[in-house]
């Protein structure tokens, strides 16, 4: 990207605008040919070849982007987090649409250098839902990304220019932010993890298909945990049982390519001496990208 040494971008970003240049910021997270510009209003976008997306824009309606999964080489947000009513669906979406290795730019006001005060609401803009740390807004990008997908590159409070001088009654004086890059690793996680954990898991993909791989001593305790939290489980597989009861119930083993051609997309390996090929066998049989495969392992 040839940015002409007189571009501004508005709003906020027009702030860090020189530090960034100086920085190497846009070269490297800022370079590719499709970035999203998610709340930049009027503009001028963060970088000239950015699309603005806000309100009106064609196919979005302030949370759903129309755009496909892993489409875009970079998504930047600059102050609009703190409006969204829920932080976490959007985060998830906005992640969604992200290419592996492009990155995920969030900036909001730093609750203790803009608003100066301990709880809501804030005293310069009553449409602002929550106050930001970078410890709370860390919580909300764990809750909203799989772990293993993604890792912060940077993270730092922006106080490029703050004046510290002025009155509790004053409006802050300039930058006053906290900046978080985040790049996206891969489209699928392979989680090694307890029941515990899994069950939490499960319930924050309510809305996949759950395979058990494993029908042995292992799987059928994963079958009665996942039945103890009353989380649906769609297959079980084996290659070596063509059926198993649990609990006076019938259950049918199918094979792998029933559950993968069936869309599947959370897979438990519920097995210890064949976890390795069972990971392998699943990975082989998606032979296209798949932006919400899970491999889980206990």
């Amino acid at each position: 990207m040839n940015m002409d040494s007189t571009f501004l971008p508005g709003g906020e970003p027009s702030k860090t605008h020189t530090d960034r240049l100086e920085m190497g910021f846009y070269k490297k997270y800022l370079s590719g040919q499709h970035i999203l510009d998610i709340g930049g209003g009027r503009g001028p976008a963060v970088v000239p070849n950015a699309t603005i997306i806000d309100l009106g824009f064609p196919g979005y309606d302030g949370l759903r982007l129309p755009f496909p999964a892993c489409s875009q080489d970079a998504v930047h947000s600059s102050h609009c987090l703190e409006h969204v009513a829920d932080p976490v669906l959007a985060l998830k979406e906005w992640f969604r649409v992200v290419k592996i290795g492009g990155y995920l730019i969030i900036t909001v006001p730093h609750q203790y250098l803009y608003e100066r005060k301990a709880t809501l609401p804030s005293r310069w803009n009553r449409e602002h839902l929550r106050f930001y740390t970078p410890a709370k807004l860390i919580a909300d990008i764990e809750n909203a990304l799989d772990v293993n997908t993604y890792r912060i590159r940077s993270l730092r409070d922006n106080d490029t220019g703050y004046d510290y001088s002025i009155s509790q009654a004053e409006h802050a004086k300039g930058c006053y932010e906290i900046e978080i890059v985040i790049e996206r690793l891969a489209n699928e996680s392979l989680l090694s993890i307890g029941f515990p954990d899994l069950i939490s898991q499960l319930r924050q993909d309510s809305n996949g298909s759950v395979t058990i791989c494993g029908a042995g001593e292992l799987g059928v305790e994963v079958i009665n945990s996942l039945n103890d939290a009353k989380i649906k489980f769609d297959y079980v597989t084996d290659k070596k049982i063509s059926s198993i009861s649990v609990d006076s119930i019938d259950i049918d083993v199918v094979s792998i390519d029933v559950a993968v051609s069936s869309g599947c997309n959370n897979f438990i390996i519920a097995s210890y001496a064949y976890k390795d090929e069972i990971e392998s066998e699943i990975r082989d049989k998606f032979n296209k990208e798949v932006s919400n495969l899970r491999i889980y392992t206990i």
